[in-house]
């Protein structure tokens, strides 16, 4: 769940609550990108199309107690939970950050706001089955079949090797004592040795399959993952942390752990726990009853406190995502950083976060030992107190001293995999929160696209019918009513004012963003039949938000472009003014781009990214603010570059001096299309253009002279 989520996340709970099963990746799709955070009333709206009678009420936390929850309640005055019940001292609330949280009434009419959202269920209201969040995996793991079907087959070879150690114990015991027969040592030492040679080649062959099964399934998930996190749409990207994005692709290594390992113990374990019960109980039945009830109680209690662990583990994963985001996002932010002297508020901030995830850490860490704890110690006095109970039963001949120790074996045996079944069910509760996170990749829709793929006639001619767009169905519209046509080869600029929309429209050409109404085409041809990704690469783009890698030079401008040679990167470098620069440092265009271009100028990256847009030399050139960095000389080059280029030209700037010469220039102004003619015609106007370019007159470059 992102920051701005919330209030969808709480009316996911509301509708699964009763019996409408839906994933909030689910629910955004259908609304949108919520940027800026959802507001009561659009809960209900969004409600009622689910068929949700909703009411909302000011009321106090006393009040509450009179409404019929669950309610979605304001919370802090900028989030929203969802109240699941008030006892008297005690209430229980859904945050969507945090899971399921009992508070003290104090604190909890502390944090309440007043507010609350009432949602109940009309006659037309539907339920839907809640799907299988762990599907994706088992699938991914049962297309190494054969590999599990071995490491099972193994498991059990193994695990019956143990199965013989308490028989063998109570007949070498039996017999010994009885016979006292020296020579019966030397076939009891070979079964020994036998055992260990069986045991050694099965944990070995048991420990090679795994390791083989982790790669396979590293590969698919990860592939996977990676394969369908780059075909989400644009929109995903934009209201995401990387830093989070990239723990969430981490945490595929601790699902493919406990898979790997775990899930084939499950049947093992499971299937141990009966064969070794079932041989207590023919043992002497009144020991091995009482064993087994002792067992299935204490797994029952592992059970029971997943809860508390599936709580904690939550608070865990979302304090390490919120540290991991925070850490990536301000190092990329460096600049700024040192520019204003934050580094201490930064480090404090940090400090905070990291502080908050090793509390959570600890105290989930703290809750498993205190299950390990129980465990461990029932595991220690067990045996123990088989040999107090069943001496009682030697003495009365119920069963024989060998009897008695095997049993005391098994017992100790049947504790292995019981408390293995326990761990298992922990790390499932464990990995199940990081399920959840890559679960908002793996079911979100990829970006849509056609199969029409551009040719040797691709021209560039673009068309706006009746456009407009929004980012979800409660946003005002950015963009409003565009009728425009760009025509081939036409160089036309627009410009506005910030905010007015012109990076928008830019991202609607290259279909980053998809039109809330109306249609957007290219060579009269809906956006969304070309295929995108070929159709892009058929566009040379430099938006605001275009950023240099850290590889070389030139892998930057080729941008592992298969078909382009030398000759063509230089050709580029040259037409972007950026050749000579690179041939005087002494790598050349080996010289290795740090992170986000911080070894080279504003001016000096600028150059260098259009050298990247004009390398294909494209059909379309889509320059956004691309030149704001480049001193006067160097834009003037570009600018007479780009004129003698024969393409469609679309140039987004603020600095009018750039888009004087153009055919064309489109005026912006809160998302609507104002005016549009050349220079000169605008000029003639009088209008919004005439007074952005006398404004932009009294800007004065002073160039340096020394």
């Amino acid at each position: 769940m992102e920051h701005s989520e919330c209030g969808l996340a709480s009316l996911a709970m509301v509708l699964g609550f009763y019996g409408h099963n839906i994933s909030l990746t689910e629910l955004r799709n259908q609304v949108g990108a919520v940027r800026a955070g959802i507001s009561m009333q659009q809960l209900q709206e969004i409600g009622s199309t689910y068929h949700l009678k909703s009411r909302g009420y000011r009321a106090t936390a006393s009040q509450l107690n009179e409404l019929i929850a669950p309610l979605i309640l304001l919370w802090d005055n900028q989030h929203f939970v969802v109240l699941e019940k008030i006892k008297k001292k005690k209430v229980i609330i859904l945050d969507p950050a945090f899971g399921r949280l009992i508070l003290p009434l104090k604190e909890f009419t502390e944090k309440y706001s007043g507010f609350a959202l009432s949602l109940i269920p009309l006659k037309d209201f539907r339920s839907k089955r809640k799907r299988p969040k762990w599907m994706f995996y088992i699938k991914l793991a049962f297309k190494s079949r054969k590999l599990l079907i071995s490491v099972f087959l193994v498991s059990i070879l193994l695990q019956g090797l143990g199965v013989l150690i308490p028989k063998i114990t109570q007949f070498s015991v039996d017999n010994l004592l009885e016979s006292k027969n020296y020579s019966f040592l030397v076939p009891l030492g070979w079964a020994i040795f036998t055992i260990f040679l069986f045991s050694q080649l099965f944990q070995f062959l048991r420990g090679y399959m795994i390791a083989k099964l982790q790669s396979q399934m590293d590969t698919s998930m990860m592939t996977q993952f990676i394969d369908k996190l780059f075909k989400l749409p644009f929109e995903f990207f934009e209201n995401r942390k990387g830093g989070e994005l990239v723990f969430r692709a981490n945490s595929n290594v601790t699902i493919r752990r406990v898979l790997s390992n775990r899930v084939i113990t499950i049947f093992i374990d499971g299937l141990l726990l009966i064969t070794y019960a079932a041989l207590m109980i023919n043992l002497l039945w009144q020991i091995g009853l009482l064993v087994t009830i002792i067992g299935f109680l204490l797994l029952l209690i592992t059970v029971l406190s997943s809860f508390t662990t599936h709580r904690l583990s939550r608070k865990e994963t979302s304090s390490q995502a919120e540290m991991h985001g925070f850490l990536s996002e301000h190092i990329h932010g460096i600049t700024d950083i040192k520019v204003l002297g934050f580094e201490s508020r930064v480090f404090k901030k940090w400090g905070e976060l990291f502080k908050k995830q090793l509390t959570n850490t600890e105290k989930r860490v703290i809750w498993n030992a205190s299950l390990d704890s129980m465990t461990v110690s029932i595991q220690f006095i067990f045996p123990l107190l088989i040999l107090w109970i069943g001496f009682h039963y030697v003495l009365e001949g119920w069963i024989t001293f060998g009897g008695l120790l095997g049993l005391q074996t098994l017992s100790t045996a049947f504790m292995v995999p019981l408390v293995s079944l326990g761990s298992t069910l922990s790390e499932l509760v464990t990995v199940g929160t990081y399920i959840q996170r890559i679960q908002d990749v793996i079911e979100n829709v990829e970006e849509p696209s056609g199969n029409h793929k551009p040719n040797h006639t691709f021209k560039g001619y673009i068309k706006f019918k009746d456009v407009s767009f929004n980012y979800h169905r409660f946003g005002k519209y950015v963009l409003k009513n565009i009728n425009l046509e760009i025509f081939p080869g036409e160089k036309v600029a627009i410009v506005g004012a910030s905010g007015s929309g012109k990076s928008t429209l830019a991202k609607l050409i290259l279909g980053l963003y998809k039109a809330s109404m109306g249609e957007v085409s290219v060579d009269n041809i809906l956006l969304d039949q070309w295929h995108l990704r070929e159709f892009r690469q058929k566009i040379g783009v430099i938006l605001q938000e275009t950023k240099l890698f850290n590889v070389s030079i030139l892998d930057n401008i080729a941008m592992d472009n298969g078909d382009c040679t030398i000759d063509m990167v230089v050709r580029a470098a040259k037409q972007a003014d950026i050749h000579r620069f690179i041939m005087s440092l002494p790598l050349g265009y080996q010289t290795v781009v740090s992170e986000n271009g911080l070894n080279f100028s504003g001016g000096q990256r600028q150059r260098i990214l259009l050298a990247r847009a004009f390398l294909a030399e494209p059909q379309i050139l889509l320059l956004d603010e691309a030149t704001s960095s480049l001193d006067s000389v160097s834009e003037q080059l570009i600018t007479d570059f780009l004129q003698e280029r024969h393409c469609t030209q679309i140039i987004i700037a603020h600095r009018l001096s750039t888009v004087q010469r153009a055919d064309r220039i489109i005026v912006l102004d809160q998302g609507e299309i104002i005016e549009q003619g050349n220079h000169q015609e605008l000029i003639g106007l009088k209008g919004k253009y005439f007074d952005l370019y006398n404004l932009k007159k009294t800007d004065i470059q002073v160039e340096p002279v020394l």
